[in-house]
C-alpha cells in the first residue's frame, strides 16, 4: 500500500473520533467558557458583560462555602482512599489466607453505582426504620432520639463523607499493579541483608510507590470536585450549606436561578481548580522523585 493510501485509511479511522471529540467535549467546553462572561438566562440571550458573573460569585457567601467544602473533600478523600487503598495492597500482596475473596470484596464498592450507594445509605440512616433505630430498639433506647444524620448539620458532612469510604478498591488495584512490578530479587537481597518485612516496605515498596501514589491522588481529587450524585441524593447540599459544593453549588444556580451565564462561571471555576490540583500534585510527586534522585 501506497503511503497516500495509508494516510488516507488514517484519516478515515481518526476523523469520527475527532469529530464526536469535538461535538461531545471540544464545542460544549468552548461555549462555556464563552457564555460565562455573558448575561444568559432562560429569558435572556447571550449578551456579553466581562467579569460580572464572576465579581457576583466570588462575593456570595454560599460560594465560598462550595469551595471550602470542596476542598475538604478532596483532602480528606484523597488521604482515606488512598491510605486504605495502599494498607489493602501491602496485605494482599502477602497472599494471605482469603486474599483472593478480599481482594474481588473490596472492589465491588467500586462496580456498584455510586447513585445506589446514595440510597442504600439514606436507607439504611432513615430516623424512622433504619439501622440505627433497629439498634436503638434492640438496646432498649428511646428511638426518638435517633438522630437524622443526613439531616443534621453537625453531622451531614461527616455522614456524606462516610459514604464514599469504601471506593478505594481500585486505588488498591493500581498499588498492586506497582508492587507487582517490582522485582522480587530487590526483597531477596534485603532478606539476606538482615531485613524484616516492615523495614522492606519502608525502604523499599514505599519509596517505589511514588508514580502510583500520584495517580492515586489525583484521581481521587478530580473525583471529590466533580462530585454529584451522592450529595443530590442524601442531603441535596443542606442542611443549610453543610454539605454544599461546586457541583451542587451550580445546580442550584440553573434550578433555581435559570441563571446559565452564572452557572458557567462557576463550571469554569471548577475546571480551574480541577486543573490546580492536578498540577499542583504532579508538582510535588515530581520534587520528591528530583530530591531522591539528587
Amino acid at each position: 500500500m501506497s503511503t497516500k493510501g495509508k494516510k488516507g485509511w488514517i484519516i478515515a479511522f481518526v476523523l469520527p473520533c475527532v469529530v464526536l471529540f469535538c461535538l461531545v467535549y471540544a464545542i460544549p467546553f468552548i461555549m462555556v467558557i464563552t457564555t460565562s462572561f455573558c448575561n444568559y438566562t432562560l429569558t435572556q440571550a447571550p449578551a456579553f458583560q466581562g467579569l460580572e458573573n464572576f465579581k457576583i460569585i466570588f462575593a456570595d457567601y454560599d460560594f465560598v462555602v462550595s469551595i471550602v467544602n470542596t476542598l475538604k473533600w478532596v483532602l480528606i478523600q484523597s488521604t482515606i482512599h488512598v491510605t486504605f487503598g495502599f494498607v489493602m495492597a501491602l496485605i494482599l500482596r502477602r497472599k494471605p489466607k482469603g486474599w483472593k475473596f478480599v481482594r474481588v470484596a473490596y472492589v465491588i464498592p467500586n462496580i456498584i453505582p455510586t447513585a445506589a450507594t446514595a440510597v442504600m445509605f439514606s436507607l439504611l440512616l432513615n430516623p424512622s426504620f433504619g439501622i440505627v433505630k433497629m439498634i436503638y430498639e434492640k438496646l432498649g433506647l428511646n428511638t426518638s432520639q435517633v438522630v437524622n444524620l443526613f439531616g443534621n448539620s453537625k453531622y451531614a458532612f461527616l455522614t456524606v463523607t462516610a459514604t464514599w469510604v469504601f471506593y478505594s478498591g481500585f486505588n488498591m488495584l493500581i498499588f498492586l499493579g506497582e508492587m507487582g512490578a517490582i522485582s522480587p530479587d530487590i526483597y531477596e537481597a534485603a532478606m539476606i541483608d538482615g531485613a524484616t518485612a516492615g523495614q522492606a516496605d519502608r525502604y523499599i515498596t514505599i519509596p517505589l510507590m511514588k508514580n502510583a501514589f500520584g495517580t492515586c491522588v489525583i484521581l481521587a481529587s478530580v473525583a471529590m470536585v466533580s462530585q454529584f450524585d451522592i450529595i443530590y441524593m442524601t442531603t441535596k447540599g443542606g442542611p443549610g450549606n453543610a454539605t454544599l459544593n461546586l457541583p451542587m453549588y451550580l445546580y442550584k444556580i440553573i434550578t433555581l436561578e435559570n441563571n446559565y451565564g452564572k452557572a458557567n462561571a462557576v463550571g469554569v471555576v471548577q475546571i480551574l481548580l480541577g486543573l490546580l490540583l492536578v498540577i499542583l500534585i504532579q508538582k510535588l510527586f515530581n520534587q520528591k522523585k528530583e530530591l531522591q534522585e539528587a
